[in-house]
């Protein structure tokens, strides 16, 4: 019998790999650096898409941050 926990980790995981998916499939060439980050990510923590996703958002987020153009909120 799968846990209501296990349902919710299973649905997080299947739409944080989407994502991944759409991010790794852009053949946009200015988003070559952050494939490559995502991938680090991906590597570091195998199995767990949705962390993987987390991590890189929240590097994302400090990247954009902390420059000195960025949206300062």
């Amino acid at each position: 019998m799968t846990s209501t926990l296990e349902t919710e980790t299973s649905a997080l995981g299947l739409q944080a790999q989407e994502i991944i998916a759409s991010v790794l499939e852009d053949p946009a060439p200015d988003l070559a650096e952050v494939q490559d980050r995502l991938r680090g990510y991906l590597a570091a923590y195998p199995g767990f898409p949705e962390r993987a996703l987390l991590a890189h958002l929240m590097e994302t987020s400090d990247r954009v941050n902390a420059e000195p153009d960025g949206p300062g909120f």
